[in-house]
């Protein structure tokens, strides 16, 4: 199922606006601070609905999904990806350095703070181990994987036992740097489905499928996901303000 995409390097982009009372002049411009990558194969593994890749232009994607219905749901978001229903944690073993870039959303509900805080704490949820498949990832990527990679994942309720980036709510483990970015109020404890779908840009309407909340939920702002794969590709966002009186 794969196909040639041409593949696009970041553009110089520059905008310009004034103000009324002075003169302002904002020069908004990307640059790299890194070399442009030519990425054209990515492994997304835990896909889910595919929150992260929803922006993401010129580029193979090869996703990674267990449960065959959200892997249906998102072949119908991303009919050109190649979805591989199985294990993603035995896939990343196997076939890591098949490809550019490598995202990984691991499972996050074993090291959250709304399950340790609000259910556990508070409603007698049994508690687990938390799952070190997470950090048995991280490490994986760290010494044996030669390209950009991410481990995504919520903040948790302990200090993390490698630490990460803070990118909003999520923990990010990667060997690149990564500018923070505002993605808003996930609002995730008290959202509602159809608040979830907005936030997210994903309609479920049409699928019959049990806890949509959760799977939105679950799902990577597409904005961050974008911000993330663009600074994989070496482009940042830098914006500097002259006044002239």
């Amino acid at each position: 199922m794969w196909k040639n995409y041409p593949m696009q390097y970041g553009e110089m982009r520059i905008g310009v606006v004034s103000s009324v009372l002075l003169i302002q002049l904002n020069v908004i411009w990307t640059r790299t601070w890194r070399t442009l990558r030519n990425i054209k194969n990515v492994l997304n593994l835990y896909s889910g609905l595919g929150g992260n890749r929803m922006l993401w232009e010129d580029v193979r994607v090869t996703a990674i999904e267990l449960n065959p219905e959200i892997a249906g749901i998102y072949s119908d978001f991303y009919p050109e990806d190649e979805m591989v229903i199985g294990d993603a944690h035995e896939y990343l073993l196997k076939y890591y350095d098949k490809y550019d870039f490598i995202w990984s959303s691991p499972p996050c509900q074993t090291h959250s703070q709304i399950r340790y805080n609000l259910g556990v704490k508070n409603r007698g949820t049994k508690a687990v181990y938390p799952d070190m498949k997470l950090y048995e990832e991280i490490l994986f990527l760290q010494w044996y994987y030669k390209g950009d990679w991410i481990v995504e994942n919520t903040r948790g309720f302990y200090e993390p036992l490698i630490p990460p980036q803070f990118i909003g709510s999520h923990y990010i483990w990667s060997n690149f740097h990564i500018q923070d970015i505002d993605t808003g109020n996930r609002n995730h404890r008290d959202g509602t489905v159809e608040s979830l779908q907005k936030r997210k840009q994903i309609d479920l309407s049409k699928y019959d499928i049990i806890n949509k909340r959760q799977l939105l939920r679950n799902c990577v702002e597409p904005e961050l996901g974008l911000h993330i794969f663009n600074q994989a590709k070496g482009i940042k966002i830098q914006t500097n303000q002259l006044t002239i009186f």
